[in-house]
């Protein structure tokens, strides 16, 4: 099987943290690919990254307006894309694994606009930013990945990962240093726009996980309604015209799927809670494939 062979295989079969993985190194590789003829030649390249990468300058962003949504798929230096990858893959595989890929997705997108939106708040009121007139440019998926690994800490803080050096940790514990860090950071870096960004994107994973468990889905909701934005613009077979006719046979059905639907959620809530006693490494690969496909759903 060649390269892109797999690719597509890996895109179609791994998940939605694989999906995020591919976009982003994919981004990373066309910069860099585009770019390295204009180096070798000592030219001027087209500036492509500076179309993704977006900004706090209010006068500048009108006019790119995509880029509050492109900034967080692009990477320029490697170790920025390794690190956000490397936690992405860590957390989100734990994320998609409780609450599906749609809502991996969601806090995703969400999480990263939620820390544009503090960025450029807190670039364009805090007089500590003052100097910055021309405004600031922000980049990398930091933000996002701090929205899923918030909103996965939150939900199931009590939830055990075993880290090297350190054993098992709960994930609240690194949610919290992680938090930690970016306030200390704020102040004392070279990049405070970008640690603004992780607050803001922890805010909302923290708000949305909140969310959830009051029944309030925001994260899926959200996909879904790109789905339904999505939906015109897809091709649709020809329909098949079904005559229902109404009886005792379809109220039989509909008590039948009420049954099940109810007993599925049983199955859910009693895997959750083995999880929560056990951690999610004692699930059976039948649990393990209930939880994906609820989390799907």
């Amino acid at each position: 099987m060649g390269l892109i062979d797999d690719l597509k295989l890996q895109w179609r079969n791994g998940g939605m943290v694989v999906r995020l993985l591919l976009i982003n190194a994919a981004v990373f590789v066309a910069l860099h690919l585009i770019d390295l003829p204009f180096w070798a030649m000592r030219r001027e390249g087209p500036g492509l990254l500076g179309y993704l990468v977006s900004t706090s300058n209010l006068h500048a962003l009108p006019w790119r307006p995509w880029t509050v949504v492109t900034y967080m798929f692009t990477h320029w230096e490697f170790m920025h894309l390794f690190f956000n990858m490397l936690m992405l893959w860590f957390m989100g595989r734990i994320f998609e694994d409780l609450l599906g890929g749609k809502r991996l997705l969601g806090n995703y997108i969400l999480g990263g606009l939620a820390g544009f939106a503090f960025y450029l708040i807190s670039y364009n009121l805090l007089p500590v930013f003052d100097g910055y007139a021309d405004g600031s440019t922000i980049l990398g998926a930091s933000a996002a990945v701090m929205g899923v690994l918030l909103g996965i800490a939150t939900y199931r803080p009590d939830y055990e990962v075993r880290l090297l050096l350190f054993g098992t940790v709960k994930l609240k514990w690194i949610a919290v240093v992680l938090l930690v860090i970016d306030l200390v950071s704020v102040r004392s870096s070279g990049n405070s726009g970008g640690h603004l960004a992780h607050l803001g994107g922890a805010a909302y994973g923290i708000l949305a996980s909140m969310q959830l468990r009051q029944g309030r889905d925001w994260s899926l909701a959200f996909v879904n309604l790109l789905d339904r934005m999505r939906s015109p613009f897809m091709r649709k077979g020809p329909r098949l015209r079904v005559e229902k006719r109404p009886g005792r046979a379809a109220s039989e059905r509909d008590a039948a799927f009420n049954a099940a639907k109810r007993d599925k959620q049983a199955r859910v809530d009693a895997i959750l809670d083995k999880i929560s006693r056990s951690g999610y490494d004692s699930l059976s690969k039948e649990e393990k494939d209930t939880l994906f496909k609820a989390g799907n759903g």
